[in-house]
Formats: C-alpha cells, sequence, structure tokens
C-alpha cells in the first residue's frame, strides 16, 4: 500500500512502534553484533584484531611492515583454522539437501490426493528457481558464524519470469425484459406487435402465435409462465470483452539471513513469541528510489550522513553489517531500509487505546512496515509467520543461541600465539658471536675463501691463554619440548568443541589402529556429533517449504512447466496444472529419514560389496537399465562403456519419437480378406503397428522392451496415457513388437534343442541340458 494512502496520524503510530522496539534491548544487541561481527573477521582471515573502545570496532593489526609496525606484526602468521574446522563441517552436512514430501489432507479425496503430488512438483521448482543447494549452503554458513537462522520467503512478480494472458472485460448496461419465474432474459419482440407479424411463420410458430393473436396471451419460451403484457424492463450489466492483458507471472523467493540482518527479541522461546521482527540491510540509494520512486525528494544522499544518523543505534547496526573489505572506511552513498513486521498484540504498546483499535482495523493480521532510514515509505497488512521462518536450536531455551564458530576462537589465538612463537623462535636460534679483534684481522678473513678443512692464521693473545678465550656466543633461544605437543593438543581441542574431527575432513587420526574400518567407524562418530544441527535445520527447511508451497498455489495464475532429467538421462516436461491443485495438502514431511547423507564415498563402498557378494538376484538390481549408471558413477569411470548403455540411450531416444506420432494404420491384405470371404469367415480389419519400426536383428530386444515398459509405468508414460494417448499407445504397440520377437526367438531356441536332442538322445538323457529334462539314466 502506497505511504500516501496511509493517514497521517497512522504513520506516527507506525513510527513510534519501530522506535520502540529498535530501542529494544540495545545493549544486549551492541554485544552480540560485536561478537558476531568478530566472527565474521576471523572468517575471512582477520584473525589479529582488538577492539577499540574509542571508535568502537574491531582494528585490525597493521601488516604493511612500514616504519609504523611492530616487531611483532613481522612475525605475525596465523593460519585460519577457524574457517578451515568450520567448512569441514559445513562440507559433511551439505552433501545434499532435505527433500520434501507432500501428503494430502484426505487420502480418499482425489482433489487432495493430486495436489499433494502437485506440491511435490512445486517444492522441486521452487528450489530450481532459489538455486536450494547454495541457499542451503549459506544456511549452514550462518548457523556457524550468527547462530540463529532466518528465512524470508515472499512471492515476486516479473516479466522475466514470464506472462500469462487474462482477457480484459468491460461492464456494460441495458434495458431488457426478464421473465420474474426463470429469470430468463426475454426478447423484446414478445411484448410488441413484431411477433404477431412475422414473415413466414413456420410450424413452430403456431403454439406461440395462437396465444399471442387469438388469446392474447404472453408466455415465456423458456419456462413457459404466463407473462404480463405490461411488464417491465430490468437494468441488465453485461460483460463485453474488449481485449487481453499479458501479466507478469509470480514466483516465489527465498533468503537467508541471521541476527545482523534480522533482529528478533532476546527473550523469545519460540517463533510464536516475537510481538516484531525487524529486517534491515543496506542499499545504494539509487536502489531504494528504483523502489520508491516518490522518495526522492526525502531520501538524503552523499556522504553528509554516512554514519551521523542518531536514534534507533543505526551507526553500530550498519558498522555490524559492513563487508569487511572495508578497511575501517565507510560507503558514502549507502541507505539503509527497515521492514518491520508487528503482530497485532505489538500495537498495545500505544497509549492511546483507539489508536491501537485504529490500528487493529487497519492492519487485522499484523503489519509489515518499510523505513529508508528515518523517511515512512510504505505500509501493509501481512501476518510476520506467513513470511519468516526462524530456526529453533532444541539445546537452547531462546530463539537466539551462540553460533558454533564461537567454540573455535580461543582455538585460533592460541594457534597464532603459538605459531608467531615458534617462527620467531627458529629465526633467532642462530647465535651472535663476538670476537677479540687482537687474534683475527677481519679484513683479511673477508678476502678469504672459506674451504672445508682450510688452515687460517690467527694472533697469540698469550702465553697462557687460549685462541677460544677470545670469542664468546650468546645462548640462541631454544624451543620448548611441550610447545609442538601443546599446539597439537589444542588442536585437538577445538576438534573435540567444535565437531570438526580428522575423519570427517580426511585429516589424519591422532590415535588407532589407522586401519581402513577404523577410519569408517571414526567418520561414522564424527558424524553422529553433527546429527543435532542437521536434524534442527532439515526441520527449519521442511516448515520453509510448508509456506513456500501455500504461497505458490494461491498466486499461482496459469499452469506451470519444469524440465527434470529422468534416470534413463532424457530431458522431460513435468508440469504442474492449476487445476490440479485444487484440493488441500495436509502436511508436508521430510522424503529421507533424518539421518545425515552418505557421501559417495560412502555409497561407492556399499555398491562394491554389493557386487562382492556375487548373489544373481543382487547383480540383476544393480546392473539393470535405470540402476546401471550408478556403478559407473561410483568407481569413477564415467567414460567405461557399459553393457546396454547404448540400446538404453538408443530406445529412450525412440521413445521420444513414439510420444511425438501416432500408430501408423495398416489395411488389411486383399489376398487375405478374398480368402475369408470364399471360406464364409470373417475378413480382417486393419492393424496397427508402431511408427518407429523394431530391427529384428539389430536390436537388444530385451533391454529395450524392458525400458519401454518402465516407462509405460512410470509418472511421465501415466501422465502421457491421459494426455497424450496416441503417443502412449505408440510406445506400448513398439513394446509388443519387441515382446512378440522374443518370443519367437524363445520358441526358436525350443525347437532347436529339441532337435538335438533327437539326433543325439544318449547324450540329451545324460546330461538333460538340451531339452531342459533333468538328469536320468536312459530307460532300457
Amino acid at each position: 500500500m502506497p505511504h500516501k494512502e496511509i493517514p497521517e496520524d497512522i504513520k506516527t503510530n507506525l513510527k513510534t512502534l519501530v522506535d520502540h522496539f529498535c530501542a529494544e534491548d540495545q545493549e544486549v544487541r551492541e554485544r552480540q553484533i560485536r561478537i558476531w561481527r568478530k566472527l565474521k573477521l576471523y572468517w575471512n582471515g582477520f584473525t589479529r584484531i582488538w577492539y577499540s573502545e574509542v571508535a568502537h570496532d574491531w582494528r585490525v593489526w597493521d601488516y604493511s611492515g612500514d616504519s609504523k609496525s611492530s616487531d611483532d606484526d613481522y612475525y605475525d602468521k596465523p593460519i585460519n583454522v577457524f574457517k578451515a574446522y568450520l567448512e569441514s563441517i559445513i562440507a559433511a552436512l551439505s552433501i545434499t539437501i532435505p527433500a520434501i514430501d507432500c501428503a494430502p489432507d484426505d487420502a480418499d479425496n482425489p482433489l487432495d490426493v493430486s495436489t499433494a503430488k502437485s506440491g511435490n512438483k512445486i517444492a522441486a521448482l521452487i528450489g530450481k528457481h532459489n538455486n536450494a543447494s547454495f541457499l542451503w549452503l549459506h544456511a549452514l554458513y550462518v548457523y556457524c558464524t550468527e547462530g540463529m537462522v532466518a528465512c524470508y520467503s515472499y512471492p515476486k512478480e516479473d516479466k522475466a519470469y514470464g506472462t500469462y494472458e487474462t482477457n480484459r472485460y468491460e461492464e456494460d448496461t441495458k434495458e431488457v425484459h426478464v421473465c420474474p419465474v426463470c429469470n430468463e432474459q426475454l426478447a423484446d419482440e414478445l411484448f410488441t406487435q413484431a411477433e404477431a407479424d412475422e414473415f413466414m411463420p413456420d410450424e413452430d410458430d403456431v403454439l406461440l402465435h395462437d396465444l399471442v393473436l387469438n388469446k392474447h396471451i404472453i408466455i415465456c419460451p423458456q419456462c413457459a409462465a404466463t407473462l404480463d403484457p405490461n411488464l417491465q424492463k430490468s437494468k441488465l450489466i453485461v460483460q463485453r470483452l474488449v481485449g487481453v492483458t499479458n501479466n507478469p507471472k509470480s514466483r516465489q523467493c527465498l533468503e537467508v539471513y541471521g541476527g545482523l540482518y534480522v533482529k528478533v527479541p532476546n527473550y523469545a522461546k519460540k517463533q510464536e513469541d516475537c510481538p516484531y521482527l525487524i529486517f534491515s540491510y543496506e542499499t545504494h540509494y539509487a536502489n531504494a528510489l528504483e523502489m520508491y520512486p516518490e522518495l526522492r525528494d526525502k531520501i538524503e544522499k552523499g556522504a553528509s550522513k554516512t554514519l551521523s544518523s542518531s536514534g534507533l543505534s543505526e551507526p553500530y547496526e550498519r558498522w555490524g553489517r559492513l563487508s569487511p573489505q572495508y578497511y575501517g572506511e565507510y560507503p558514502v552513498n549507502n541507505v539503509t531500509i527497515r521492514n518491520c513486521w508487528f503482530r497485532p498484540a505489538a500495537y498495545n504498546i500505544l497509549g492511546n487505546e483507539e489508536d491501537v483499535k485504529e490500528l487493529k482495523a487497519k492492519f487485522p493480521d499484523g503489519c509489515k512496515v518499510v523505513f529508508i532510514d528515518d523517511c515512512f515509505a510504505a505500509a501493509e497488512n501481512e501476518a510476520l509467520d506467513d513470511c519468516w521462518t526462524l530456526t529453533h536450536n532444541p539445546l537452547s531455551d531462546y530463539i537466539h543461541h551462540d553460533p558454533l564458530g564461537i567454540l573455535l576462537v580461543s582455538v585460533q589465538d592460541i594457534v597464532n600465539d603459538l605459531i608467531s612463537l615458534i617462527v620467531q623462535t627458529i629465526e633467532q636460534g642462530i647465535p651472535q658471536t663476538f670476537i677479540d679483534p687482537a687474534i683475527l684481522d677481519f679484513d683479511a678473513y673477508r678476502q678469504m675463501e672459506a674451504t672445508p678443512g682450510g688452515v687460517y692464521p690467527t694472533k697469540p693473545v698469550s702465553a697462557t691463554k687460549n685462541i677460544s678465550e677470545g670469542f664468546f656466543s650468546f645462548k640462541a633461544a631454544a624451543l620448548g619440548e611441550e610447545v609442538l605437543p601443546a599446539l597439537n593438543q589444542f588442536q585437538q581441542l577445538g576438534q573435540l568443541a567444535s565437531g570438526a574431527l580428522p575423519s570427517l575432513f580426511g585429516g589424519i587420526a591422532e590415535a588407532g589402529s589407522k586401519t581402513a574400518s577404523e577410519y569408517a567407524m571414526s567418520r561414522a562418530q564424527a558424524l553422529q556429533r553433527l546429527q543435532t544441527p542437521w536434524k534442527m535445520l532439515s526441520l527449519w527447511w521442511k516448515d520453509i517449504f510448508s509456506k513456500a508451497i501455500t504461497s505458490y498455489i494461491k498466486e499461482m495464475a496459469d499452469d506451470e512447466r519444469l524440465v527434470e532429467k529422468d534416470k534413463q538421462g532424457n530431458y522431460v516436461n513435468v508440469f504442474i496444472r492449476k487445476s490440479e491443485v485444487a484440493g488441500k495438502i495436509g502436511n508436508i514431511e521430510l522424503e529421507s529419514s533424518e539421518q545425515l547423507p552418505a557421501s559417495w564415498a560412502q555409497l561407492k563402498d556399499v555398491i562394491m560389496k554389493m557386487v562382492e557378494l556375487n548373489n544373481p538376484q543382487v547383480l540383476q538390481i544393480l546392473f539393470s537399465p535405470e540402476n546401471i549408471h550408478l556403478f559407473a558413477e561410483a568407481t569413477g569411470l564415467n567414460d567405461l562403456k557399459l553393457p546396454g548403455e547404448e540400446d538404453k540411450i538408443k530406445q529412450n531416444e525412440e521413445i521420444q519419437q513414439l510420444l511425438a506420432s501416432q500408430p501408423i494404420v495398416q489395411p488389411p491384405d486383399p489376398m487375405q480378406v478374398q480368402m475369408a470371404t470364399e471360406l464364409g469367415m470373417q475378413p480382417p480389419g486393419e492393424t496397427e503397428i508402431p511408427s518407429v519400426e523394431v530391427d529384428a536383428e539389430l536390436d537388444n530386444h530385451q533391454v529395450e522392451a524392458d525400458i519401454c515398459r518402465k516407462f509405460l509405468i512410470s509418472d511421465a508414460g501415466r501422465l502421457a496415457k491421459i494426455q497424450n494417448r496416441p503417443g502412449y499407445y505408440n510406445v506400448l504397440l513398439h513394446f509388443k513388437a519387441h515382446m512378440a520377437i522374443i518370443q519367437q526367438q524363445m520358441m526358436a531356441q525350443q525347437q532347436a534343442s529339441v532337435a538335438a536332442g533327437e539326433k543325439n538322445p544318449k547324450k540329451s538323457a545324460q546330461t538333460g541340458e538340451e531339452n531342459g529334462a533333468p538328469n536320468r539314466l536312459p530307460i532300457k
């Protein structure tokens, strides 16, 4: 709703709400921002930092090596173990993302079932539009550096997403006679002489003209009710098509943020306890003017207000969200856009009861108000829970909790100090030597070439002193024996504290037998440590998509199409029909279990163990046409030509050709028709054959028939049976042609086996192999 439509008194009350909740927990939030900012700097490699109470900012030690730098800076060579450990955890939790599965509200209701199936397609489409893999990675990054994770989901219309057509109508009012019984519109001729003077009336007009001319009665042609000749006309509104409008399609947008951008109360234990949510971010003022062009004369520009805004702790908030690449500088043309959501309960902070009632009447579901710096931009009725989804950590009593990275700060500081100490000790390990110039001529010594075993003349000191007494060396610094073990111990403590154990990222195990099975057990134990964040984020992911799918169905204006790749490697169109989302989705669950996903290395081990079993049933499943690609991927030999691979590709291409055409109708053979007629039999009719013929000699009929059967019973095949019945029947005929040849080949093999048994009955009786009979002695 544009701000010009909001009365000034409501604007004032909304500004009061924003100021009140922005100032809430200000000291606590500033402390949180300092911690989050520190973790962001550590992640970016700025681990030598200190907090300035004067500048209220984290300061980075100068690495430039100029004259102002201290000697300690020269030996400051930090290694970012903070980021390394957290990246290992993020990699382990991002092997895959949780899959969404929609369930119908009523399993016996076809509309609910079709809507649930469409919900699964919508979830895949939303994930594709929002690059769900990157979104999941960013959520893990926020969890490690800020703790609480928040997702903002909202619909956005844009012509870049496509357009759909809607008819544009205009209403026209006209006066007509309307039957008072059936409300049918009546022609004016019934109430005038025009009906009686009809030119060349036919048999259909006999009854009506008899009533009009002879009995002076008017009846309704629809319901045969008697009408009053003096019936007055009624005004009727008629819609008239005047054109077609191209409207932009909408998409569901998902954005993930942490505490630096999203402020919620620290006392809230769950999302329902939050009376407000404030989402703030910085952008160039040109972007703000693009969104709100009516504020062109109200938004301040330039460096004059860079961080001088007063109130609402605006400078501190901006500093916390500033990119670490700004080394103490600040962008000069940025403005802060604050989007604030308030529940109706938040209106109660206003002192005047009439103001509370006015806001509840204007925004009954909650209010979203937008401010650009301190300038009012917009306000509308919007519910907080419909747009935002916050994580709930089961290991915390409140929404806000410590980020995972805070456990590694001390480890990073200790590692920095120990590495600096080791580097200094090694460099200072060469001692300094002092020599009596009376013993050694330095000028002559510099002119000589040092050779192994060389003899150099010296001057005698005295008869009672040795030459060695003229030399003195300071004792060099030596690295203590406890330094390196302490460094390893601190790293192990950091791994234990964060859960980034060496087996998680392929590091060397410190203890154990170091066998393959030992590493596998260690990795399983390391992954168990990550079960809690995986479960928490998986449930959060499910809640996000439950809102996004519902919003998508509400905003859906036309059919959508999603292009996917099936297991055979073919690209297929998956349609989301608007007519199929008229039902109700009961609940949305996770498709897989809550266990951590298996990596490709683990899948490879499982597949190879299945092959080693040498079980015919297991091998048949593993090397079936739809699973054979898993073997190639598990072994890493993607260029390996597997048996049946080319046959599978060929048949998939033929299926696409069959779907795009119709069966060919062949007329009956005239000779067979004539013969059947002469014999008094029913002559044969027309036959249908597939548009793509089967090659009896070249095709691998067993594999290709199996591919056809898998398609016919798949989701795509069942959809084609409804929407493309000729194409579906074309594939079915192709499948039957392959099966007919398979049966012919089997019969030919049986006949050959029987013939071979007749030629050599003695061998057949002994082996029973040619005709399939069991082994038995010949009967005498």
